[in-house]
């Protein structure tokens, strides 16, 4: 049967393990011979050891780990337990590839980042979202934020998806509205804090022209909360990000909004000013990488620069991170620049930030954006580049310049919805 195909596969892995561990140096077939006889004991002795064999499960790559869940309910229990969880998260902040959303079509691609196929999702698409006609709207460590794509006037349902594990589960609607009137729905999850997550929902203050409303979901409870008084705002709501414990929104203006989770507080900041000689502020991605927050930006009249802010930890203001300059790019891709239109339009540069990752070893910190026909991967530090992926020519009608919309970053997580 397939449980005890797993259960073989599992402790052979065990046995591997261990001759390798007891393997002398000089390597003769008798030595390995005796070693590997020596270890079927040792086999029997680890799975009766919690701490050993789980400091084994933790090294194993995510796809035979989740299969391992079915060896037994210890197993299972082991491997869905909290503090397994938690040491398995440890030291992963990085994505290791992006989801990225079509234009006009449900369909999610999947761009590895890191080089190697380990900790890669074991799909190309992300088959589980797709099937029932659901778009990612964030990606939060690990975990994804989506919506059903409205065809119709059926009520707009909100989801929160683990692609590591393929599971999924729907959200309540907020204390009897519908999602339909939000403005907009975030996730907040740190799994260096706890297993649960809450939700953030913003929504239209009934009866009070331009206030909002702000409704804390927790998934430890399963219910929803109202949180404080009305309040005004210009921010984009849909485009939230979480971190520093809080969901942070920006602006076309000058406003900065920023909501703690724990705390249910509001703080109102300022945007970066716009620098001298700018006509106006074109906000290109706003995103939180490995403990940063980014904003990037650039103003008009069109250029290829974009400057790269980052607000430290105690919100005392934006500084500048990073100076962009895309014209060697451009250059070796005449395709990019778009000689159809005057220099003056917004769509004289053709190309789209689709992520920014920031690494443990800031000299290999890159930002990932795309031209016509490929997405481009640029180093931050040395101010190189090359081609990160090239599309497909079937794509390349679903959008003007690239068949993309957004990018999502994944981080692998075993973390329960």
């Amino acid at each position: 049967s397939q449980s005890t195909s797993v259960k073989l596969r599992a402790h052979q892995f065990i046995h591997k393990v261990l001759s390798f561990r007891r393997q002398p140096n000089t390597d003769t077939t008798k030595s390995a011979t005796i070693m590997a006889a020596e270890s079927i004991p040792s086999a029997h002795r680890v799975t009766g050891d919690d701490d050993l064999l789980t400091g084994i499960l933790i090294r194993l790559p995510t796809k035979p780990l989740l299969r391992f869940k079915s060896v037994s309910k210890h197993w299972l229990s082991l491997i869905t337990s909290p503090y397994f969880y938690r040491r398995r998260s440890q030291g992963i902040t990085t994505p290791s590839g992006l989801f990225l959303r079509r234009y006009s079509s449900p369909k999610h691609d999947f761009i590895p980042l890191d080089g190697t196929s380990a900790t890669k999702p074991h799909f190309r698409t992300l088959n589980i979202v797709e099937r029932g006609g659901i778009q990612i709207s964030q990606s939060c460590n690990g975990l994804l934020c989506c919506f059903t794509v409205q065809r119709t006037n059926a009520p707009c349902k909100y989801y929160i998806c683990n692609p590591t594990t393929q599971k999924i589960t729907t959200l309540p609607d907020p204390s009897g509205r519908i999602f339909n009137y939000t403005r907009g729905v975030q996730l907040a999850f740190d799994p260096s804090k706890s297993s649960c997550y809450k939700v953030v929902c913003v929504y239209s203050a009934v009866g009070l022209s331009g206030h909002y409303e702000i409704e804390v979901y927790s998934s430890e409870t399963g219910i929803w909360s109202r949180s404080g008084n009305p309040f005004r705002s210009s921010v984009k709501f849909k485009q939230g990000v979480f971190w520093n414990g809080a969901i942070n929104w920006f602006s076309s203006s000058d406003e900065f909004l920023c909501f703690n989770v724990d705390e249910e507080l509001l703080r109102t900041l300022s945007m970066p000013p716009v620098p001298s000689g700018g006509e106006r502020r074109f906000v290109k991605y706003f995103v939180e990488s490995n403990d940063h927050l980014h904003l990037i930006e650039n103003y008009g009249p069109p250029t290829s620069h974009v400057i790269v802010y980052e607000m430290p930890r105690d919100y005392s203001g934006w500084f500048v991170k990073y100076i962009v300059d895309l014209d060697a790019v451009m250059k070796a891709f005449p395709g990019s620049i778009n000689e159809g239109v005057d220099p003056s339009d917004v769509n004289y540069y053709m190309f789209l930030i689709l992520n920014l990752t920031r690494m443990d070893d800031d000299d290999e910190s890159f930002l990932l954006f795309t031209l016509p026909g490929k997405a481009m991967r640029y180093n931050l530090s040395d101010r190189t580049f090359k081609i990160a992926l090239d599309l497909d020519e079937g794509q390349s009608g679903i959008a003007p310049i690239v068949p993309w919309a957004v990018a999502f970053p994944y981080i692998e997580t075993l973390a329960c919805v």
